[in-house]
């Protein structure tokens, strides 16, 4: 078996074993997480001899996080998996130690991931270190929250500057900009999408059936979160920071939400500081 970084061609054909392994994905799904998130030099691969495509695989995506008031070189690992008739025969042990060392030829303060499964990467040297509280509440507790009469425009550049201000005081926040919020915009305009943007706050997400599930909510200190979700649903589900107050008459549950190596000593966690987005 042959670990290593993809060629265009092996990563186009990686798909398949996307597809196969994640099939909650669509292939349109695939096609812009190809395009838009990773590149053959960010993919790494195990190959059986002679063939071009991957029957393992993990990909090694750069990104910039908040750490302690600095801002650290972060590798974020997505797509993990294998081939399930290639199961247990150790490819991920062998894929992680082969990513490892790239990720410290190229610089990277440490790497991070959202967990499936926090036992099976703490045996690579992962930890938790975000939690979020995940929230459910009636649409019967919102008939007396007040909400926002103005509304601001969905525009790439106020919703980049609202994030920047709302998440500065968290580890683990990803650095975003323009050029992402414009795809963000795009994302939560599909038909079952809800995107809430104020002066305050945003809140991001989709419709299923009645209940809404918030994939983002992040907003200024003071502001009621309740105020951010769309109204016309009857069941809300959204994430809040592990030390914020749970709003009255709300069922709460903690989950386990990125895990972190470190790959140079420089990088404090600090639980109670640690909140952020960025799945895959």
């Amino acid at each position: 078996m042959k670990i290593k970084l993809m060629n265009k061609t092996e990563y186009e054909r990686s798909k398949r074993l996307w597809l196969e392994c994640f099939p909650e994905d669509d292939a349109a799904f695939a096609d812009l997480y190809y395009s838009a998130r990773s590149k053959p030099e960010y993919a790494l691969g195990a190959f059986e001899e002679g063939d071009n495509e991957p029957v393992s695989m993990l990909h090694m995506i750069p990104m910039r996080m908040r750490f302690c008031g600095g801002i650290k070189d972060i590798c974020f690992v997505a797509g993990v998996c294998t081939r399930p008739d290639h199961r247990r025969m150790g490819l991920c042990a062998a894929l992680f130690d082969k990513a490892f060392g790239i990720m410290r030829e190229r610089g990277f303060d440490a790497t991070v991931l959202q967990p499936f499964d926090t036992a099976f990467y703490e045996r690579f040297g992962y930890r938790t270190f975000i939690w979020h509280k995940s929230i459910s509440i009636s649409a019967e507790r919102l008939n007396d929250v007040v909400r926002p009469h103005d509304y601001a425009a969905q525009d790439p550049a106020a919703l980049s500057a609202l994030y920047d201000d709302c998440m500065r005081a968290y580890d683990g926040a990803s650095m975003r900009g323009e050029a992402y919020f414009g795809a963000f915009i795009d994302e939560y305009s599909a038909p079952d999408a809800r995107l809430v943007f104020t002066e305050n706050g945003c809140c991001a997400g989709y419709a299923d059936g009645d209940t809404f599930r918030a994939s983002e909510l992040f907003c200024r200190r003071g502001t009621d979160p309740l105020s951010l979700l769309p109204s016309g649903l009857h069941e809300y589900v959204f994430p809040l920071p592990l030390l914020e107050a749970a709003p009255v008459g709300s069922a709460v549950s903690v989950e386990a939400f990125s895990m972190i190596k470190k790959l140079k000593p420089d990088i404090f966690i600090d639980p109670c500081r640690a909140y952020g987005f960025d799945r895959y």
